[in-house]
Parts: structure tokens; sequence; C-alpha cells
């Protein structure tokens, strides 16, 4: 390597890690948003990383206008780093900077490598294309696709000879696009007219137009599906109301390709224009053809069938890549002075810088507004990551019901971040509470559970903290601080019953029903025990199998108090509360006892006490005496 390209590799080198700092900035700063929501969904978050079959099953009932090839990756990549939003958006991080570097390697062969450092350059720093790489989406990895596809195609249309293995991949790019999003044929119209008008030119003009035939034939058995969930979308009247016009589209498409400066057209006009005097390079033309191709038939697609709005520029981005190549053409190509070129890339950059900073509120990111209205969730998991027990429960404040609001999968943000990350259940606090009787809204949000972390940013206080806190240390003991944050708090709570070191007293059973906790007490003055039990089943299909029975036996194993048997369905709660009088009973020792049985067969399931060695198909929970 001589001592220009050892200066091109230094260069990227230090682009690339420039741009993994941009992208890795925004990866934990915020909420997922709602389609990072159905994407980890339809990988498996809230049951296991899926297989093939599974994601396209999951598809076909929740997203049929998606395509399964991104989920499918993500799956995988779940199973090697878990389903945290750090690793899984790292995932869309890492495809962004292998797009970056592919755009290098693109440009240095269409054109020349100052060309290709430049476009690279404006590629990192494009707000447009940054938001992209901190998203659970597949917008990066079709980039990446696209452009080892676009270098493939140049190669084989300009090369005397062409191996087997671009041939190979040639093809795998093409299918693995379209299994990416479907959206990228728009792309591939933009290779196919540029392949139509430089056709004298193209060597292999017909090998390369049946690879993309045959690219097309291996879509085929996904095609119907997809286009019955197209269809489906089409119809949706919000969707048709709220598409730009071709006029609108172009306006708002120029703003956000150049950064949100306008004024960067001038000096991208101007030169085009110098460089349109003097004889045009066709090099320039032909990537030209390849991004207006993209933009004129999504343009037209858009005619057609009304569906990109404002939040829907990122269909555009497969024509970013060959835009800012263009861009660092006029900008840097030989022969032409190259003072602007330092004014320009300073005035991009500070663009895009802007753009990234302004994050989930900028006007063309898709993200739904209302989760500014939820509170940090990332923060809160991330701080109960290594301190939370199994059994909390988080309690939370809300300004929008969203938090926890069930999308396409029946699962909300809040379910992702405390019931698949964490395995804890949750209850939220909306602002403004619409019940006049708050405090007995309060008592069914916190239902039985005896562990509560409760969790609130202390600068952003709701009007209801006072008020459940109020009932929380009615009837809690407040334990631990476990975060005591500027940002955030986090405070554990244990019912009153309970000590705060107390041990877990699980009952394993042979048929892998556990119980997680239990514990009673009895209550003299009220003539009644009250008994908690925390249950977990190790396949839905014996929640309705087996009953469970509480019960008050005497030391000679007579029964003499119970409470209604419980099906393990019912409500499918952890926690099952029972309370069992005791008036009436004579003076003397009792036991109170747990039996899960077969609801069918009434067989008794024999069980382990984790914390005694106890076995058996009776299990104690409690001793009492009444006195005399």
């Amino acid at each position: 390597m001589n001592r220009l390209g050892r200066r091109y590799l230094v260069v990227m080198v230090g682009l690339l890690l420039f741009g993994f700092a941009l992208g890795a900035q925004k990866l934990n700063a915020d909420n997922l948003w709602l389609d990072e929501l159905y994407s980890l969904s339809n990988m498996g978050v809230f049951a296991q990383p899926y297989s093939l079959p599974e994601v396209v099953d999951s598809l076909t009932e929740h997203s049929q206008n998606h395509v399964p090839l991104y989920f499918f990756f993500g799956a995988q990549w779940a199973r090697l780093v878990g389903w945290s939003q750090l690793p899984m958006r790292y995932l869309s991080l890492l495809f962004g900077i292998l797009f970056v570097a592919w755009t290098y390697r693109f440009a240095a062969d269409a054109l020349d490598r100052g060309t290709a450092v430049l476009a690279a350059t404006l590629v990192t720093t494009s707000g447009f294309i940054l938001m992209y790489f901190h998203e659970i989406r597949m917008y990066t990895l079709l980039l990446l696709l696209l452009l080892v596809h676009a270098w493939l195609y140049w190669r084989l249309s300009a090369k005397a000879a062409a191996a087997r293995w671009e041939w190979l991949l040639f093809v795998l790019t093409a299918i693995a696009l379209l299994y990416t999003h479907v959206f990228s044929v728009f792309a591939i119209a933009g290779l196919g007219l540029h392949h139509l008008i430089f056709s004298r030119r193209i060597l292999r003009w017909r090998g390369i137009l049946l690879a993309w035939i045959i690219s097309a034939l291996a879509f085929l058995p996904y095609a119907p599906g997809y286009l019955r969930g197209a269809m489906a979308e089409r119809t949706i009247a919000s969707l048709q109301e709220s598409a730009l016009s071709a006029p609108q589209l172009t306006r708002e498409l120029a703003h956000i390709m150049v950064n949100g400066f306008e004024l960067l057209w001038l000096p991208i006009w101007l030169l085009a224009g110098m460089a349109l005097r003097k004889r045009p390079d066709l090099r320039s033309l032909r990537i030209l053809i390849i991004g207006a191709g993209i933009i004129l038939s999504l343009m037209l697609f858009n005619q057609v069938f009304p569906l990109i709005d404002s939040l829907r520029f990122r269909f555009f981005l497969a024509a970013m890549p060959f835009f800012a190549t263009l861009c660092a053409y006029v900008l840097w190509s030989p022969g032409r002075s190259r003072l602007g070129t330092l004014p320009f890339l300073l005035v991009w950059i500070a663009g895009g810088l802007h753009i990234h900073g302004l994050g989930d509120s900028w006007q063309y990111s898709g993200r739904n507004t209302l989760f500014v209205e939820i509170p940090p969730l990332y923060k809160f998991a991330d701080s109960l990551e290594q301190r939370r027990n199994e059994l909390d429960m988080v309690v939370g404040f809300s300004r929008s019901k969203f938090v926890d609001w069930p999308l396409r999968h029946g699962k909300s943000i809040a379910d992702y971040y405390f019931g698949a990350i964490l395995n804890l259940n949750h209850t939220f606090f909306v602002d403004p509470s619409p019940d006049s009787d708050s405090r007995l809204n309060i008592n069914e949000q916190l239902g039985d559970h005896p562990y509560l972390l409760l969790a609130y940013e202390p600068d952003d206080r709701s009007p209801l903290y006072e008020q459940v806190t109020a009932v929380i240390e009615a009837e809690f003991t407040a334990c631990a601080e476990l975060a005591g944050r500027a940002d955030l708090i986090v405070r554990r709570y244990v019912h009153s019953s309970l000590a705060c070191d107390r041990q877990y007293q699980p009952i394993h059973y042979d048929n892998g029903i556990k119980i997680m906790d239990k514990f009673g007490g009895y209550d003299a003055a009220r003539e009644s025990v009250r008994v908690v039990t925390g249950w977990e089943v190790a396949a839905e299909a014996q929640l309705d199998q087996y009953n469970v029975s509480i019960q008050i036996i005497t030391p000679d194993w007579q029964k003499v108090g119970q409470a209604p048997d419980r099906h393990l369905h019912d409500d499918v709660l952890k926690w099952y509360v029972a309370e069992i009088s005791t008036a009436g009973l004579p003076a003397g020792a009792y036991q109170v006892v747990v039996i899960l049985y077969d609801r069918h067969s009434k067989a008794k399931v024999a069980g382990s006490d984790q914390s005694t060695a106890e076995t058996g198909n009776i299990l104690p929970i409690l001793q009492f005496s009444i006195p005399r």
C-alpha cells in the first residue's frame, strides 16, 4: 500500500470510529418506540428467540406488511446477547458502520478514493441516516445490502471477467434485499433504469437481468401473504389522508437530504452546472440515474398508492448513499477548485449533528409523540438489573396510558422492560386519574403483591405521588433505596406482615409448578387467617389442569377450615390471597396447609418445601394457636 493509500485508510478508520461513537451515544438514551417493540415482538422477545418459521408465523399474524430476514437475524442475535435494548440496538449500529465502509468501497470503485472518503463522511453525518443507527429496525441492514449489491452490479457490468462468487453474491444480496424490506424493489428499480439506459455499455447485460429475475422468483413464495398485508394497510383511511403529494414530497425531501440546510443546494447546483459546461463525467451521470430512479419510482408509487407521509420518509433512505456520492463527486472531482468543500462539509456536519441531538423530537423521525409522555423506563430497567428480587412488582407513574397500552402482540412498552427483560410484574398510575375514588383505584392496581418497588423521577413527580405513597406506607414497610440519583428514585417496600430481610420460602412440585413464596398470619381480633402464595407454572396448559386448596387442619389431620379452591388460571395472577375464618374454632394448635391437585382426576401432586426440605402432597404454610 502506497503512502496515499495509507492516508485514506487512516481517515476511514477514524471516520468509522466517529460514526460508531455517534451511533453508540444513542443506544441507551431513550425508550423503545412502537416500531421497535413490533420488531422485538416478531423476534420472540415475549417467548424465546424465534426460529425462521416462527418469525414467519408471527409476521403472518401481526405484521403481514413486513418480511422476515431482519427479524430472523435479530432473533439469532438475541440468543447470543439477550433482549436488553443496548445489545439489540447494537445490531443496527453494526450494520450501519458496515454500510459506511461499503459506501467507501462502492464510491472508490465507481469514481475515486478521494470522492469515496467524502461520500462516506456525508453518510456518516447525515441526520436522516444516523437516526437508524440506533433503532431496532431493518433500515441499516437494508442500506448495507443495497451498497453491497450496487458494488457487485458495478463490478459485473464493467469487469472483463467475473468470478462465480460475484454472481452468487449478486443474486443472494438481491434476494436478501427483498426479504429485508419489500420497498427495496425501488432501489432495484433505480439500478434497473440505469441498466436500461446504459445497456450498450454494460457487460453481461442479459446475465444481470436474469439474476434479478431469479431473485424475484425466490420471493414469490412469500409474495401472496405480503400482498394481503400491503393491501390491508392501503385501506387505512388515515394513511391515505396524511400521504403527501409529489410537490410536498419534493419539498420535504429537499429539506431532509441536506440535513435541514436548504442553502446547501446552492453550491451543489452551482458545481453541478459547472460540470455540465464541460464534458460530463459518464460515471457520475450513471450514479445520478440510479439515485433519481429510486426517488422517481417511489414518488410514482405514492401517486398511485398514497402511503408516504411526513413520518415515512425512511422509504427514501435507499437514495441517500447515491446522493451523497454525487455530492462528494461535485465537491472533490479532479480539476476543480475545492475551496468550498470544507465550508460545505462543516455546515453539513453541523446540520446532521443538530438533527442527531434532537433525537425522537425531529419531525421526520416517525416516532410516536405519545412516547415523550411516559417515564424513562430504560433507566428503571438498568437500575434494577442487578438489584431486583424475582417477586418484586414495579410501581411507577406516567402522564400517558400508552406506557401500558397493549399493541399488536398484546404487549406494551412496560411489558418489554419489566416483563421480558426483568421478569417482574408492574403497574403504572396515569396522571390524571380518571377515578373519583382514587384510593380504591390505587388499592386495585397494587393488588395483593407483597413486594413493591416504587420508581419515579424526583424532578418530575406525578400529582398522584403523595396519594399512592400514603396508601403504600399504610400497609407496607419501607426497606431500602435501590436508586437515589438526581434523576431517579427506586425504593423497596415489603408488606408489613413480612420482614425486609426475609428469605423466600418456595415449594417446587414434581410437575414443574412452583410456589415462589408463601406466608400467612393469624389475626385474633378478626378471627381469621390470611395466607398468601405466589405461583408459577412450567407450561401454559397447566393453568387449566390444576387447582389449589388452602386448608386449616388440626394436629390429627382433621380439616376444620378451608378457602374456596382456586383454579390456577383464575385471573392468571402470581399471587393468591386466601382468608379463612377461625370463628368457632376451639382453643388449640392448628396448621395451614396447601394442596395442589389435578382438577379432573383429583390426584394430589407431590412437592418439596425448599426452605425446610419437607416433601409430600400436603405441605405446611403456617402454624398458629388459638388461645383459651
